[in-house]
């Protein structure tokens, strides 16, 4: 299995690289050869939102590579799937943290052109990865994609009335504490939208599957990583992009009842100019497995630049 050592505390980080090959035909090819990416180097980096692993992005990462030649790669975040937590305890956990992490990754798997794709916070994940890395990464960094993120911050303040509450935070925190399984079962159909007459059905097996990914998680991060969420502005992170070279994507659902888009997407462009914003009609926060087929066209058509 592949894994790295955090550059900060040495804590065992496990990811997946996902590369294309031309030596056998491909399942499902793409349809237009302008879609094929075949060896030209580009890479999607995934990184996972709270309290997920990589697998959340398995049906995205799978088809992406196979189907258009383009290599994939994704981390457990410390904490969620197969990575450890904390090996040092003394070490104080951050986003800064977790952005270096990903920095450790980016430079350990050697990428040429490369695009983020994070979720909720995750996305926070990949701005600071981006404002932190050397200036080589930086300059092979050609855009962030951010579905459904929880930026700028997701607490309810006076200058964003409509973010998530401490009240709804605590009371999710308590959710987990008393019946992690129960809780999980419960919000799931949620996170897709399932119960906010849309139309949207997600069988029971994949239901179950996700309930598995979320149940890999280490309990303490689970808790420790809302503390982190709920601590961290990204108000001044974001304005810092407007002097960047760099492109960014924003994907959100209009029924997204985890982050509202007036709460988070439709303001980062008052924060950052360059920012595409794609407001998803009758989608929820789990877009990226709903509106799968909607999610793909829009990054394959970021990194192609049209």
């Amino acid at each position: 299995m592949p894994f790295i050592h955090s550059s900060l505390d040495d804590t065992l980080l496990y990811y997946v690289d996902y590369r294309p090959v031309s030596s056998r035909p491909r399942f499902q090819p793409a349809a237009s050869k302008t879609k094929d990416f075949g060896n030209s180097g580009k890479t999607l980096v995934f990184i996972h939102g709270w309290p997920m692993s990589h697998h959340m992005y398995e049906h995205l990462m799978v088809r992406f590579c196979e189907t258009y030649g383009i290599r994939c790669i994704a981390s457990d975040r410390r904490g969620f799937g197969k990575s450890d937590w904390n090996t040092n305890r003394s070490t104080e956990i951050s986003y800064d943290t977790f952005a270096q992490d990903t920095v450790d990754l980016i430079d350990h798997v050697k990428v040429d052109d490369f695009f983020f794709v994070a979720s909720s916070m995750g996305c926070g994940e990949s701005l600071l990865a981006y404002l932190q890395m050397r200036e080589d990464l930086q300059k092979k960094c050609q855009g962030l994609i951010w579905l459904g993120p929880s930026l700028p911050f997701p607490l309810k303040t006076d200058t964003n009335p409509i973010a998530p509450s401490r009240e709804l935070w605590d009371m999710i925190l308590s959710g987990f504490r008393l019946d992690r399984t129960a809780f999980t079962r419960n919000a799931l159909p949620g996170v897709f939208g399932v119960p906010f007459n849309l139309g949207i059905e997600v069988p029971e097996t994949v239901l179950q599957r996700f309930e598995w990914i979320v149940a890999q998680a280490d309990a303490l991060a689970i808790e420790s990583c809302v503390q982190i969420i709920t601590d961290r502005d990204f108000t001044d992170d974001l304005k810092k992009l407007d002097s960047k070279d760099i492109r960014v994507l924003v994907i959100h659902g209009d029924n997204d009842q985890s982050n509202s888009a007036e709460a988070t997407a439709n303001l980062i462009p008052n924060l950052v100019s360059q920012a595409q914003v794609k407001i998803y009609d009758k989608a929820a926060h789990g877009m990226y497995l709903t509106h799968a087929n909607q999610v793909t066209d829009d990054i394959l058509s970021f990194v192609l630049g049209l």
